[in-house]
C-alpha cells in the first residue's frame, strides 16, 4: 500500500505529515514565498508514489444552507452546480453537503453549501502538483474532520472548539450535523491568550447563530473545549458557565486515544489529529476539481489493475492447489486400490493352493465349465417353449396344430426378408443374428374349415394369435407360410371348379431364448 501524508494548510504555512498506522509524524514546513515553493516542489518530487491529501485551516471559508426540491441523478446535480455558482462565483472549491430533508411541506432536501473563497492561496501549492506529478486525492476542510471528536450522545446542538496552529476555530453541530465554522487566527501562542479567546470566540458565536436563529435566544449553548490537561486550569479561569454559554472540556489525549491516535500530543494544538482523523475517515465530499485529480483517478485504474492481477495470481494458485490435492488423494486412493488388489491376490492364492489338486488347468477347467453352461441350457429342450405354443392355443382354440419340428440353434436360420415378424406383441422386422443359444419350433398350423372363404378373417386371426404367442419376453414369431397367397404372380383358379374343400393351412416358427 502506498504511504499517506497529509499536507496542513493554513494562512501562514504549509506542514507536511506522514501518517501510518495511527502515528503522525510531521516531516517539513514550507512557507508561503518562492523558496519555500521551490523546497515543496522537491519534496513532492521525492515522494511522488505516497498520495496527498491537502487540509485546508483558513479564515477565507464560506457556509451556506439552502433547501431544494427533492430530486435525483443528473437533475439534483445540475441544481446543486447552479446554486454553488450563485453563493461562490469566482472559486471552483466548492461543495454541497446533504443535511437530510425537512419532515414537513414538500419534504425539501436541505444542503450546506461550503467554500474556500481565496482560491489564488491555493492556486501556487496545486501548480508544485501539476509540475511534479504527484497524486492529490482530494482538498478538505478542517471542519469536516472535527465532528469525529463528539461524545458518542452530544446535546442537540453544541458548539465544538479546537486549537490548532492556524488558530481557534469554532464549529457548530446541530443533531449531530455541521451547520457552520470560522477560524480565528491567534496573534499569541500563550494558554491565556488562547483561553481568553475560547471565552470571548464563544460569545460572539452564541450571538451569531441566534441572530441567525440556528438557536434560541434564552437557551444555553453547550460548547465543548478541546485541550490539553495542561491548559484546563487557564481555561477554567476564563470560560465560566453563563445564562448564555455552558463549557465542557474534552480531554485531548483520551480523544486521541479513543481514534486511535499513538503519538504523543504535547499542546492543545491538535493538528497531528486532524491529520490522523481525516487519513482515518476521509469525509465523502471534497473541494478538489476533477483535473486537480487526474493523477489520482490513474493511480486508482493502475491500482485496481494489479489488485485484479493479483486476486487472478491468487485464485489460480487456490486452483492449482486444489488440483495439487486432488491429485494426491486420487495417488492416495490409488495406491490402496493397488494394496487392496496384492492382498485380494493373495488371498486368492492362498485360496487356490488350500484347494485339493486336480488333473488339469485352471483355464481348461474354465472352459469345461462354460461348456457345461451350455450344456445346462440346452439339456431345458422344448419344454418351455412348447408350453407357451400350448397357452396360446389354448386362447385361440379354433387353430389347430398338424406337425411340430423344434431344435436348438446358435444362429438366425434363412427367412424371407418379406416375412411377417412379431416380438413383444407388435410387428417388427426380422432380426440378421442371434446371441447365444434359442431353442426354436417351426409349427404346422390350420384354421377352421368353415374359414375357407373368409380370407380377411383368416389373416386377422392368424397375426392375433402371432401377437399373443410374442407377447413372452424374449420370443420372436415369424409367418414362414401365410393361410393364402396375396403375391400378385399366382394364378388365379375359377370358383367353378369343384372338389372337396381343405382347412386353410399356414407355418409359423417360434424362436425363444434359452434362460439359465
Amino acid at each position: 500500500m502506498p504511504q499517506r501524508r497529509v499536507l496542513f494548510l493554513d494562512n501562514s504555512r504549509l506542514a507536511a505529515y506522514r501518517v501510518q498506522r495511527g502515528e503522525v509524524l510531521h516531516e517539513a514546513s514550507f512557507a508561503a514565498d518562492e523558496a519555500g515553493l521551490a523546497a515543496f516542489g522537491a519534496y513532492l518530487t521525492e515522494h511522488r508514489r505516497s498520495l496527498f491529501m491537502l487540509l485546508a485551516d483558513t479564515t477565507e471559508e464560506s457556509y451556506q444552507t439552502e433547501d431544494i426540491p427533492h430530486t435525483t441523478g443528473k437533475d439534483r446535480q445540475a441544481i446543486i452546480r447552479r446554486k454553488l455558482a450563485q453563493h461562490f462565483y469566482g472559486t471552483p472549491y466548492a461543495v454541497a453537503l446533504s443535511q437530510g430533508r425537512l419532515k414537513s411541506g414538500r419534504r425539501d432536501e436541505r444542503l450546506l453549501l461550503m467554500a474556500l473563497t481565496q482560491p489564488q492561496h491555493l492556486e501556487p501549492w496545486l501548480a508544485e502538483f501539476r509540475r511534479s506529478r504527484a497524486i492529490l486525492t482530494g482538498i478538505y476542510a478542517l471542519s469536516q474532520t472535527v465532528g469525529g471528536l463528539l461524545p458518542a450522545k452530544p446535546p442537540a446542538q453544541v458548539l465544538l472548539l479546537t486549537l490548532s496552529h492556524a488558530g481557534l476555530r469554532q464549529t457548530f453541530f446541530d443533531t449531530g450535523r455541521m451547520r457552520f465554522s470560522r477560524l480565528t487566527p491567534l496573534i499569541h501562542d500563550a494558554t491565556d491568550a488562547a483561553a481568553f479567546a475560547a471565552a470571548s470566540e464563544a460569545i460572539k458565536m452564541h450571538q451569531y447563530l441566534a441572530s441567525q436563529r440556528l438557536i434560541e435566544r434564552d437557551q444555553p449553548l453547550t460548547t465543548l473545549i478541546l485541550a490539553h490537561p495542561s491548559d484546563v486550569p487557564a481555561i477554567r479561569v476564563h470560560c465560566q458557565n453563563n445564562a448564555s454559554l455552558r463549557f465542557e472540556i474534552l480531554d485531548l489525549p483520551e480523544c486521541a486515544r479513543r481514534a486511535g491516535l499513538r503519538t504523543l500530543l504535547a499542546s492543545s494544538q491538535a493538528d497531528a489529529l486532524f491529520c490522523h482523523l481525516l487519513v482515518k475517515q476521509p469525509p465523502a465530499e471534497q473541494f478538489a476539481p476533477a483535473e486537480e485529480r487526474t493523477y489520482y483517478r490513474l493511480w486508482q485504474a493502475r491500482f485496481g489493475l494489479r489488485l485484479a492481477s493479483v486476486l487472478i495470481l491468487a485464485g489460480g494458485m487456490l486452483f492449482a492447489v486444489n488440483q495439487g490435492l486432488d491429485i494426491l488423494a486420487l495417488r492416495d486412493d490409488a495406491e490402496q486400490a493397488r494394496f487392496q488388489a496384492r492382498l485380494d491376490q493373495e488371498r486368492y492364492a492362498a485360496m487356490l493352493k488350500a484347494l485339493p489338486r486336480i488333473p488339469i488347468s485352471p483355464d481348461d477347467l474354465r472352459l469345461l465349465i462354460d461348456r457345461y453352461d451350455q450344456l445346462a441350457l440346452r439339456a431345458q429342450g422344448p419344454g418351455p417353449l412348447l408350453a407357451q405354443i400350448s397357452r396360446s392355443l389354448d386362447v385361440f382354440a379354433a387353430i389347430g396344430i398338424d406337425r411340430v419340428e423344434w431344435s436348438v440353434v446358435e444362429q438366425m436360420p434363412s427367412t424371407p426378408a418379406d416375412s411377417p415378424a412379431y416380438a413383444g406383441g407388435k410387428a417388427v422386422t426380422v432380426p440378421q443374428q442371434l446371441f447365444g443359444p434359442h431353442s426354436q419350433a417351426d409349427v404346422y398350423a390350420r384354421l377352421p374349415l368353415a374359414m375357407v372363404g373368409d380370407q380377411r378373417g383368416q389373416l386377422a386371426l392368424v397375426a392375433d394369435f402371432m401377437k399373443h404367442l410374442s407377447a413372452q419376453p424374449g420370443t420372436l414369431v415369424i409367418l414362414i407360410q401365410p393361410p393364402l397367397d396375396t403375391q400378385s404372380g399366382k394364378t388365379l383358379k375359377s370358383g367353378d371348379e369343384r372338389g372337396a374343400p381343405e382347412a386353410p393351412r399356414f407355418v409359423f416358427r417360434v424362436i425363444r431364448k434359452l434362460q439359465p
